[in-house]
């Protein structure tokens, strides 16, 4: 008998194949937001992604929906502009999953490039005057309630107890927000479904013919049958993919550029309390942070120019000795690479515009008309997203000479609607079930008022409530909530990407692994066999992304004498 998940897979098949208005490639956070944004306009839509949802660059980010603080003496400020007013938007529209967070600036005596501002040796006194003046333009131009101000000492070490106080010449605290990058994009396609989308992982545009009508062939990488998709649209949204998508249709008229950014995983809660923290000096003028994520820390990020395959972006020992270096030098107590639980490394693909540095290169977006009915959105960040997918969308009803404004400024996220009522239900049944409170918070922070759909699913089998970790709150609910509603496919998928356990756990997950195939197994309709070989295949990338982390902490802690 077919697993129900996979009969919604063949049925999502078949819709493919009868014609969408709209087929946009790619199901990073981008082309979640132009399904999203067509489908609430009346286009019938469909979405393809050649691997998991979010499985690239929508994964590896910072977690931040931010303006770009670095920008404001770039004098980007329309960027910035757009940038904060989106952060604010995902704010109120999807609160469960983008919160205000706090960031800590401090500046110590003798700087001389603090957030990247190079600074002659007569300006190095009156740095916190020219700090303060560019998060005065920050504040200007967030036009938010939340605006930054200058702190004590003792207020600073409060934020940021790990912080060294010799040297601390002033500190500032403004606020940008966090979010899960992957839980935004699936609240984003679920959405789109709601609306009407037809979302397909694991199936690869593969070929391209735009003449006497678009259609796209697509690969179901499950079953390895080819589909051909007819369409009156085809939006390439494939982030670092885009050149060679559009490559399908003849030469590409544009280049991205690969910027290659690293992030550590560190196990160390007691150097923040509540905020983040800016690393207030680079040797080289980056902006880097510190920041509290899911009980963790992520300290990043690098910005090194890329030249290696897509797929596999990994990190270097000298970036997490880069990395660590510079957070040490703020810290009253060095960290060693023991602090490391893990490490991860994405792509940003960047519009190629001269031989100017990564770091250089506008994250400013931009819509390329090919003609013949395909389009390209290339560029870009996460936190612009809907505004990117606004901008794409706009260029095709203009195509289509209909009026259908943008619905989506105003648009709750799936999870995001009645919010602190579902916090309150979720409370009484979480405590009914015996679930923890961090348990529950968990499980809204994932979710949001989807969350009550979680217990229920824990109350119809009581099993379920366990965590897959003892020292995590993910719960076996969780993936079979993955398995029948979110279309997860694979081992690999569900502990790297979505419940993030291969990230978050210092043995990388490896106490639940076969615990997890034998549920998905069951909800998938695996065999002994085919469970054995996802256990192998989740092995297999977990040894080849943890190898730099285990050669670089052996290294350096013998290097460093560190235990």
């Amino acid at each position: 008998m077919t697993a129900p998940a996979l009969l919604a897979r063949e049925q999502a098949l078949q819709g493919l194949a009868a014609g969408v208005d709209v087929l946009v490639i790619g199901g990073g956070i981008t082309g979640a937001g132009v399904a999203l944004d067509a489908a609430t306009r009346g286009y019938r839509v469909g979405l393809v992604e050649a691997a998991d949802y979010a499985g690239g660059t929508s994964s590896r980010s910072t977690k931040l929906v931010h303006g770009g603080l670095r920008y404001v003496p770039q004098r980007q400020f329309g960027l910035v502009r757009e940038a904060l007013q989106e952060r604010d938007r995902l704010v109120r529209l999807a609160p469960h999953l983008v919160a205000p967070l706090p960031f800590l600036v401090p500046l110590y005596r003798g700087v001389r490039r603090p957030l990247g501002i190079s600074l002659p040796a007569a300006a190095r006194p009156f740095a916190g005057i020219g700090i303060r003046l560019g998060l005065t333009g920050y504040d200007l131009l967030a036009r938010s309630a939340l605006s930054h101000r200058s702190l004590s000492e003792t207020e600073a070490l409060s934020y940021a107890p790990g912080l060294r106080p010799e040297g601390l010449s002033r500190t500032f605290l403004y606020y940008d927000a966090q979010t899960d990058d992957v839980r935004l994009t699936h609240a984003v396609l679920a959405t789109a479904r709601r609306h009407g989308a037809i979302t397909l992982n694991y199936a690869e545009a593969a070929a391209m013919r735009l003449e006497n009508g678009p259609r796209v062939t697509v690969l179901d990488r499950l079953t390895q049958r080819p589909l051909e998709v007819p369409t009156r649209h085809v939006v390439n949204a494939a982030g670092i993919w885009t050149e060679r998508v559009a490559a399908l249709a003849g030469p590409s008229p544009f280049r991205i550029t690969m910027s290659k950014g690293t992030h550590l995983v560190l196990d160390r809660p007691g150097l923040v309390d509540g905020a983040a923290l800016v690393i207030p000096e680079t040797d080289d003028g980056r902006l880097a942070f510190l920041v509290p994520w899911r009980g963790r820390l992520i300290l990043g990020t690098t910005d090194e120019a890329y030249q290696g395959d897509p797929r596999t972006p990994q990190p270097t020992a000298g970036e997490a000795r880069y990395l660590l270096e510079h957070l040490n030098r703020y810290l009253r107590t060095p960290i060693g690479p023991g602090a490391m639980v893990g490490a991860y490394a994405g792509i940003r693909p960047l519009i190629s515009k001269g031989d100017g540095s990564p770091s250089e290169l506008s994250r400013g977006h931009e819509v390329v008309e090919h003609g013949s009915g395909l389009i390209s959105i290339i560029g870009g960040k996460l936190t612009i997203y809907r505004k990117m997918a606004q901008d794409t969308v706009d260029v095709l009803v203009r195509r289509d000479r209909v009026t259908a404004p943008c619905r989506t400024t105003d648009l709750v996220l799936e999870g995001g609607a009645d919010l602190e009522a579902a916090r309150r239900d979720a409370g009484r049944r979480g405590e009914s079930l015996g679930l923890t409170g961090d348990q529950v918070e968990h499980l809204i922070g994932a979710y949001g008022s989807g969350a009550v759909s979680v217990l229920e699913l824990i109350k119809q089998e009581p099993a379920l409530a366990k965590p897959l970790l003892p020292d995590l709150p993910v719960l076996y609910a969780e993936l079979v909530v993955a398995c029948r509603e979110e279309g997860v496919l694979t081992l690999t998928d569900w502990m790297v990407l979505r419940s993030r356990l291969a990230l978050l756990d210092r043995h990388q997950g490896r106490g639940c692994v076969r615990e997890a195939a034998a549920l998905m197994g069951r909800e998938l309709g695996w065999s002994g066999a085919e469970e054995g070989q996802q256990v192998k295949a989740f092995e297999r990338t977990i040894e080849a992304e943890s190898a730099f982390l285990a050669s670089f902490q052996g290294t350096e802690a013998a290097t460093s004498g560190e235990v």
